[in-house]
């Protein structure tokens, strides 16, 4: 009797694996789409608050319907997150009191910005009618000569 090799099925050279180029593509197209993607009106743009001593915390102003707007160093007027002309202001926060806003308006306003921005939106304000107006800031860390001051001086 003669042997006979019996010949192995040769495996196929075309799925040798699992293919990760196609994951590693689809992850570059991802993170393409968001580092290019336009952000939202005004999130990337900082923002400096001027720093007070005594802050006093106000709560109401991170509400949704909350009536926010933001006055940055380069002029430019945010209402809630949507870029604004001063004129348009008193429109804007006319609507936002019908819709069920309280009628107070929370204002930020860049510690480097010119007086004269911050005013024009204060006057803008006071054309609705609206004389409550909250300006937020930052609260300033206590000082260690506070603190001693504080503890040598007890009320």
């Amino acid at each position: 009797m003669k042997a006979t090799s019996k010949k192995l099925p040769c495996p196929s050279q075309l799925l040798n694996g699992i293919d990760n180029l196609a994951l590693l593509s689809f992850y570059l197209i991802l993170l393409i789409i968001f580092m290019t993607a336009p952000s939202r009106a005004h999130d990337g743009w900082a923002l400096d608050l001027a720093r007070t001593d005594h802050a006093a915390a106000m709560p109401s102003a991170r509400r949704e319907d909350a009536i926010l707007i933001s006055v940055y160093r380069d002029g430019n007027i945010f209402f809630g997150t949507h870029q604004i002309r001063s004129d348009d202001l008193p429109a804007s926060i006319r609507e936002s009191v019908r819709h069920g806003s309280e009628r107070k308006v929370y204002l930020k306003v860049d510690a480097r910005a010119k007086y004269a921005d911050a005013a024009l939106v204060i006057d803008q304000v006071a054309v609705v009618g609206i004389q409550n107006v909250g300006i937020i800031t930052e609260q300033l860390p206590p000082t260690p000569k506070s603190r001693s001051v504080q503890a040598n001086n007890p009320r």
